[in-house]
C-alpha cells in the first residue's frame, strides 16, 4: 500500500464520489416528465424504463467487492465514472431521438458502475472514518443529498431557460467525471487480495446464514420500505406534480427542495438518535413519512403538496442509514448483513418503477403512492427490531 492520504483529503475524496453519483442520478430523475414525453411512454412503460438503472446496479453490486480487491479503488473509480458519464451522454441523445430501447440500455450502463461506486464510497469512507477521532460517515453520506438537490436545481434552471436534455446531460457528465477522477487518484493503492478457497467458502456460508436470521430479515424489510419510499419520491414525485399542473421546471425544483430537507434532517439525525434511541427514531420517522405521503396523495383536496413532501423528507431521511447501523451491532457477520441490505436496496429500487407504474397506469399515480404508504406503516410496527443488541461475552 502506498502512502496513506491525509484524513481531510481522504474524507473529501470519499464525499466527492457520493456527491457526483448523486449528480448523475438526480439529473436523470429531475427530467423524468420530459423523458416520458420525448419517448411517448405511458405510466406503466415509464415505470419499466425507470427500472433499468437499478437493474444495472443490482448486476454491479454482485461483483463490486471482488473487483475492488483485484483492481483497487483508484482504477475502479476512474473506470466506473468513465462508463457512467459516457452512458449519460448517450442517454441524452437516445431520448431526444426517440429510441426507448437504446435509452434503456444506457440506463443499465449508468446503474451498473454507479453501484460499484456506491460500494467503493462506503469502503473508503469507512476506512477514513476509522482514522479519525470524529465520526465522518454522516458527513460523507450527506454529500449524496447535496448532490441530489444541486442537480435538481440545475436541471430546473436549464429547463426554465430552454436547454434540452442532451445539453444538461453533457454538462453534468463532465462536471461529475472530473472530481471523480481526482478522488480516484487520491484513494490509497492497495495490494490485490487473493482469498483462499477456505476463506471463500466461509464468506459464502456467512452470507447465506444472514438471510435466515429473523432479526436481520425484519431489518431488511424496514430498509426495503425506506428505500421504496425514497425511490418513489425521486422517480414519481416530479411526474405526479407535472401531471397535477406543475411546470417541468417547478417539478424539478420541488425534487431539489425535497433533498434540501432530507440533507438537513440527516445532519441532525445523529443528535436525535442519541437522545431518543434508534428504534424510536425509525418508528417516529416511519409515521411522519406515512403522514407526508398521505398529505401528498390528498393534494387534490388539501392542496398542500409541499407540506406533504416536507413531512415525507424529514421522516424518511434517517431510516435507511439507521437500518444499516442495526445490521452491524454484532461484528460477527456484520459484513454479510450489510451486503444483504445493500442487495435489498437495489431490489427495492427496481420494484418502484413497475410497481407504481402499473398501478399508476390503471388507477392514477395518486393511488399508486399507497404502496409505499402501506410498507412504511408496516416498518413503523416493526421498528423495535432495530433496538441495539446487548452482546454477552463468552
Amino acid at each position: 500500500m502506498t502512502k496513506t492520504p491525509r484524513v481531510g483529503v481522504w474524507f473529501t475524496a470519499s464525499a466527492a464520489i457520493f456527491f457526483t453519483r448523486a449528480l448523475l442520478f438526480s439529473t436523470w430523475l429531475s427530467r423524468g416528465p420530459e423523458v416520458q414525453q420525448a419517448l411517448h411512454l405511458n405510466t406503466a412503460q415509464m415505470g419499466l424504463l425507470a427500472m433499468m438503472y437499478p437493474a444495472g446496479g443490482l448486476l454491479g453490486i454482485f461483483f463490486a467487492s471482488s473487483l475492488a480487491n483485484r483492481v483497487g479503488s483508484t482504477k475502479l473509480t476512474i473506470g466506473s465514472y468513465g462508463l457512467a458519464c459516457a452512458a449519460m451522454v448517450a442517454l441524452g441523445y437516445a431520448i431526444e431521438s426517440n429510441q426507448p430501447f437504446v435509452a434503456a440500455a444506457c440506463l443499465i450502463f449508468m446503474g451498473l458502475p454507479m453501484a460499484i461506486s456506491d460500494y467503493v464510497g462506503n469502503y473508503e469512507g469507512t476506512a477514513v472514518d476509522k482514522l479519525s477521532k470524529n465520526s465522518l460517515l454522516p458527513g460523507i453520506h450527506a454529500a449524496f443529498g447535496v448532490g441530489m438537490m444541486v442537480a435538481a436545481g440545475f436541471a430546473s434552471l436549464l429547463i426554465s431557460n430552454g436547454f434540452g436534455i442532451s445539453v444538461n446531460y453533457w454538462i453534468v457528465a463532465i462536471v461529475s467525471f472530473l472530481p471523480s477522477l481526482w478522488a480516484g487518484w487520491v484513494f490509497p493503492r492497495r495490494a490485490a487480495v487473493r482469498q483462499s478457497h477456505a476463506a471463500k467458502v466461509a464468506h459464502t456460508k456467512a452470507f447465506r446464514k444472514a438471510w435466515t436470521e429473523p432479526r436481520t430479515q425484519l431489518i431488511a424489510l424496514i430498509g426495503f420500505s425506506f428505500i421504496m419510499v425514497e425511490s418513489s419520491a425521486g422517480t414519481w414525485m416530479p411526474i405526479a406534480l407535472h401531471n397535477s399542473g406543475f411546470s417541468q421546471a417547478a417539478a424539478a425544483s420541488a425534487l431539489g427542495l425535497f433533498w434540501v430537507v432530507v440533507t438537513a434532517a440527516r445532519a441532525v439525525g445523529g443528535w436525535v438518535t442519541d437522545r431518543i434511541g434508534r428504534a424510536q427514531t425509525i418508528g417516529f420517522g416511519a409515521l411522519l413519512t406515512a403522514a407526508g405521503i398521505a398529505v401528498f396523495m390528498l393534494d387534490p383536496v388539501l392542496h398542500l403538496p409541499y407540506l406533504g413532501l416536507a413531512f415525507w423528507a424529514v421522516g424518511m431521511a434517517n431510516g435507511f442509514p439507521l437500518s444499516i447501523s442495526s445490521m452491524s451491532d454484532d461484528p460477527a457477520g456484520a459484513e454479510a448483513r450489510i451486503n444483504l441490505i445493500i442487495t435489498v436496496v437495489y431490489i427495492s429500487v427496481i420494484s418502484v418503477g413497475p410497481a407504481l407504474g402499473s398501478v399508476g397506469q390503471a388507477f392514477g399515480l395518486t393511488v399508486a403512492f399507497g404502496i409505499p404508504l402501506v410498507l412504511i406503516l408496516i416498518s413503523a410496527m416493526l421498528s423495535r427490531a432495530t433496538k441495539p443488541l446487548v452482546l454477552t461475552k463468552n
